[in-house]
Formats: C-alpha cells, sequence, structure tokens
C-alpha cells in the first residue's frame, strides 16, 4: 500500500485531520517520492530509508521543515503499527529545532508592508489586490489571527467593532473567538465588499497566498524569508500588546505561556536586563 493511500483512506479520515494538514502531510510524501523515484510504500517504514530521507530534507530545507517532516512520517508509522500493517515501529532519531530569537515587525516595518500592500495590482476574486491585500494584513494586525481562520471570515462574521472566527476555521477547532479591530481595519475591508460569502476568498493555489506575500515584503524592502510572513504579523500584535501590559497569551489564545514566549521579540518586549542593573564602570 502507497503511503499517499494511508493517509487519504484511512489516518485522515479515522484521525479527523484537517484538510489544510493532509497538504501538509502529502508536501512530505512527496518529497519523499522524489527522492526514491516513486510513490513510498509502507514498506518503506523501515530505520534506514527513513534516515536517508530525512537526511536529504536536512541538507535542501530548513531544519523545522525536517523536523516536520519527521513528525508526520512518525504518526503514518506508527497508525500503520498499531493496525498490524507493519511489524515494524518507528525507529527515527530526533531532529532538534534550534530556538530562535522571535522577530516582529517594527510600527515602521509595518506601515511599509502595508503601504506595498496598497499598491498590489490586478484582482482578487473581483476585488482588487491592492484592497484585498491591505484589509487581509490590517485585520491579521488588529486581531492576532493565523491566516488560516482569516481567511474563513465570512461576511456575517464582521461588525464595524470586530470579528467573530469560528471555530471550525481556527486551529483545533475547539471554539469561536471574537476579536475587535480598529476603524481603519474596518473600513479597508468595507472597501473590499461584495457579493461573496467569505470576506477573503483568494482564487489561487493555496500556496500562492505566501508567495505573493512575499513578493510584497521585497516591493517593501523587507525580508520575505518563510519568518517574514503571516506568523511575523500575529508576533507584532503579540509582542505589542505584550509591551503595553496586556495577556498575550490569552491573545494568541495558547495554552502554555512557554509557546507564547516565542511570539514575542525582546526588542519590544524588552523585561529589565543585566545592563539596567550592574553598576556603571568604564
Amino acid at each position: 500500500m502507497f503511503l499517499s493511500d494511508l493517509l487519504n483512506d484511512y489516518y485522515a479520515p479515522l484521525r479527523g485531520v484537517s484538510a489544510r494538514t493532509v497538504r501538509l502531510y502529502r508536501f512530505t510524501l512527496s518529497a519523499w517520492a522524489d527522492l526514491l523515484g516513486r510513490q513510498p510504500k509502507i514498506s518503506d517504514l523501515d530505520e534506514l530509508p527513513v534516515a536517508r530521507f530525512l537526511a536529504r530534507r536536512l541538507e535542501a530545507r530548513s531544519t523545522a521543515t525536517a523536523a516536520k517532516d519527521r513528525a508526520q512520517i512518525r504518526a503514518l508509522w506508527e497508525f500503520a503499527a498499531r493496525r498490524g500493517l507493519t511489524d515494524k515501529w518507528p525507529q527515527i532519531r530526533r531532529i532538534r529545532v534550534p530556538e530562535r530569537v522571535p522577530m516582529a515587525w517594527t510600527t515602521e516595518e509595518l506601515q511599509r508592508l502595508l503601504d506595498a500592500a496598497g499598491e498590489r495590482q490586478g484582482a482578487i476574486a473581483g476585488v482588487p489586490a491592492g484592497k484585498w491585500w491591505r484589509a487581509a494584513l490590517l485585520a491579521c494586525y488588529d486581531t492576532g489571527e493565523r491566516i488560516a481562520a482569516i481567511l474563513g471570515v465570512e461576511w456575517r462574521d464582521v461588525t464595524p467593532r470586530g470579528i467573530m472566527f469560528r471555530a471550525e476555521n481556527r486551529k483545533g477547532s475547539t471554539r469561536d473567538l471574537w476579536r475587535p479591530i480598529a476603524q481603519t481595519c474596518h473600513e479597508a475591508i468595507e472597501a473590499t465588499r461584495a457579493s461573496r460569502v467569505l470576506v477573503w476568498e483568494w482564487d489561487r493555489c493555496p500556496s500562492n497566498l505566501w508567495r505573493h506575500l512575499g513578493m510584497i515584503c521585497r516591493a517593501a524592502g523587507l525580508p520575505d524569508d518563510r519568518g517574514s510572513k503571516f506568523h511575523r504579523i500575529r508576533k507584532t500584535h503579540a509582542s505589542y500588546a505584550a509591551a503595553a501590559g496586556l495577556d498575550a497569551q490569552r491573545l494568541l489564545d495558547h495554552a502554555s505561556p512557554k509557546t507564547t514566549r516565542a511570539y514575542l521579540d525582546p526588542r519590544i518586549v524588552r523585561p529589565p536586563d543585566a545592563t539596567d542593573v550592574l553598576p556603571k564602570v568604564g
């Protein structure tokens, strides 16, 4: 059995995996297929073939991507072993992902990003691209929500004072979340209003969304690496809120404060440090 069939026919429906997560698994299996020259099978769930694939991924992609691939292969492998589809259990070396300093956009950088977004040409689902992007990025900034939740917003969810993010569009799908927005954000959203259900309908390949944001970053003279996409705006929201004394963990709806700490840019959320208390010398 191909691992893609295991994923689509058994793992995803039995585990209730979201369509977005299934796409991520498919990316991993596609990368493995490129190395093998064929689709990976359950018989490839063995220590050496998996180790070779992960080693290649560590050479070609980031450590975080390789760690994601490892986690997904392990999940499929355990699923297959528990159901007797293989008599081998996961034997995969750990991939340690370095903990990076969180980087948010400064206010000046975010303004440049918004200005560049507003100058985008063309149309997205019948809406001028500049208006579409500016409204989307302002909503990301004001609410701190993930882009998947933003894209799931319907016109019925938007009011002049805030946006309702429905559980089925949010990570974990556990509960609805209401977030206030500024008047400028609401005005930007209203400027895109048309007869459609979704506020931010994306009529292109889903993965192209990040590529287009990268083009906006470059137009603004900003980095366009993987750490400078939508999650950087989420970190900006959390960092400035925390610097003002708000509870960033609550705003981001994180279960653990440890998770939230990875979102707080120390340049913005600056606790007292040694240079503030050490006697001055020199």
